[in-house]
């Protein structure tokens, strides 16, 4: 991560979340454990951030209400491409609320959300017969590498819950 001018930018948390292969976030599917393919991170001296997951998938977005009827009546798929979330925070920047897709995925074209702008689309790169960064992955890999820049401006937070699976109750007391 780096700010405009191209230098790291240091400290900045870094929440990251996405949908299972299933193509459901873990607040959507019981069967899935609480904060189950989430993970909040920090950039280091470098600005650079680490870690493991799944390989994203896409997913279609419900249809049973306004939104359904109306691609519906435009003719349009309901799917999502493979995406993960990324939320940027640091005091001094602007705060980034932001997706980043798969290159390869066929529909980041048609993208039900018209979520899709070419600088946040990432290339994996598949590997094979080269050792992973954690010695119990023994099948092919993929990595994605991605520079987030960010500007100089106000910082902001959006207020939890971000788990429909949470109790509340406590939040009215």
């Amino acid at each position: 991560m780096v700010d405009t001018e191209g230098n790291a930018v240091v400290g900045a948390e870094v929440d990251i979340w996405h949908a299972s292969p299933a193509g459901l976030y873990e607040n959507q599917d019981p069967e899935q454990a609480e904060w189950n393919l989430r993970g909040k991170f920090f950039s280091d001296e470098e600005g650079v951030f680490a870690f493991r997951s799944i390989r994203p998938s896409g997913y279609p977005i419900p249809m049973d209400g306004p939104v359904g009827d109306l691609l519906t009546a435009l003719n349009r798929h309901p799917f999502r491409p493979a995406h993960l979330h990324a939320l940027i925070h640091k005091p001094g920047y602007k705060t980034i609320a932001s997706q980043l897709y798969s290159h390869d995925d066929p529909i980041l074209e048609t993208d039900a959300q018209f979520g899709v702008v070419q600088n946040l689309v990432g290339i994996y790169t598949r590997h094979e017969n080269e050792p992973a960064p954690d010695p119990d992955v023994t099948e092919a890999w993929f990595s994605l590498e991605f520079t987030f820049v960010v500007e100089p401006g106000e910082a902001w937070l959006p207020a939890p819950p971000v788990s429909a699976k949470r109790d509340t109750t406590q939040d009215r007391a």
